[in-house]
């Protein structure tokens, strides 16, 4: 598939300078009071819950967007369906630039095919690319206790105590999502021979069902895991991106799936993707991605995501573009080949859950 190419940041310094370009009106104000785009606040359309990492990337990076913006930004969460609900929203907003929203590729295409919705909206032709402003992906964790009890330390200890029945119970994030299409390639190709799954409606409730011990492991992006060692009730024992992660209890020394086989990138490894209605004319998504930079290189944005290690960073509109359009076909053609295609997958999910 294509590899998202990430643009470096521009730094504190280049922010600042931004800042001085971004919302610039007739008037001369400085505030984007004038006949430029924005006249008037802008919505950012999460489509997920409040305090999910997709909305909290967002509300750390909204403080460094307002200034330069002249205006400020209002979070509208429109969650449910892993996504859809927010996502199919948008393409029926105005293409004026005051509405866009973040969908993370490539977990959103894969909900929106293995959804069978081409009929209500297209998940690439109904958008027009922004930027993007950081990735992340999943892992999977496991219950301290039980980990601890049996040493498990890496994939190779979890799959170990899987096969000799040492442990049980395994979590993933909801019937049909990419997760559960990443616990069946597990399995199958990975050899993790769990007991039985349980699927939990979203990542929250999984993490919850790993440190309560109501299953042994499970999965959880990068950014939860962090929350649920924070717990002092789990932690992870594998990386499953090509992207490294060190800021688990692990840090350099994390598994990753790919010591064990191919990569899973294709499915686990979501880019975080700013996206407004099609139509919506370039120059003013080239506004709101100049704004998103500034929100990105902000010097508490960037230390949030030091002291979390969340991942984050500016991408722009063609990179934006080159993470977003492509990849139904891709998926497609990787999908087919993991399980025979999305009817054979929804198949196997019916069996599974």
């Amino acid at each position: 598939m294509k590899r998202r190419h990430f643009v470096s940041s521009i730094g504190a310094l280049g922010a600042v300078g931004l800042a001085g370009c971004l919302g610039d009106d007739d008037d001369g104000d400085g505030n984007g009071n004038g006949d430029e785009f924005p006249t008037d606040s802008v919505t950012w359309m999460i489509p997920w819950a409040e305090g999910g990492g997709t909305d909290t990337y967002a509300r750390q990076i909204i403080p460094g967007m307002e200034e330069p913006l002249g205006q400020s930004i209002d979070v509208d969460n429109r969650e449910g369906a892993g996504s859809m609900v927010g996502t199919e929203w948008l393409t029926t907003q105005d293409p004026d630039g005051y509405t866009f929203g973040t969908v993370n590729s490539v977990g959103a295409h894969f909900t929106w095919a293995a959804e069978g919705l081409e009929d209500s909206f297209h998940i690439e032709e109904d958008f027009e690319p922004i930027s993007y402003a950081g990735t992340f992906g999943y892992t999977l964790i496991v219950n301290r206790d039980i980990g601890e009890e049996y040493g498990i330390e890496d994939f190779g200890a979890l799959r170990d105590a899987y096969a000799d029945g040492d442990i049980s119970g395994f979590g993933y994030q909801g019937a049909g999502s990419d997760s559960h299409l990443a616990t069946l390639l597990l399995r199958d190709d990975y050899g993790l021979e769990y007991d039985t799954s349980a699927a939990y409606d979203g990542g929250g409730p999984t993490s919850e069902a790993v440190q309560s011990g109501e299953v042994a492991a499970g999965f959880a992006t990068n950014t939860s895991a962090i929350g649920a060692e924070e717990s002092g009730e789990a932690y992870t024992v594998v990386n499953l991106m090509d992207i490294e992660v060190d800021a688990t209890e692990m840090g350099e020394d994390l598994d990753m799936i790919t010591n064990y086989g191919d990569s899973m990138a294709w499915l686990v490894e979501f880019t975080q993707v700013q996206l407004a209605p099609s139509g919506t004319p370039e120059e003013e998504r080239q506004v709101i991605s100049e704004a998103v930079e500034a929100g990105v290189n902000n010097e508490d944005a960037q230390e949030w995501a030091e002291d979390t290690g969340n991942i984050l960073e500016y991408g722009d509109m063609a990179a934006a573009e080159e993470a977003w359009m492509g990849i139904v076909e891709e998926q497609e053609q990787q999908v087919e080949d993991a399980v025979g295609g999305f009817d054979a997958f929804r198949e196997l999910a019916e069996e599974e859950s």
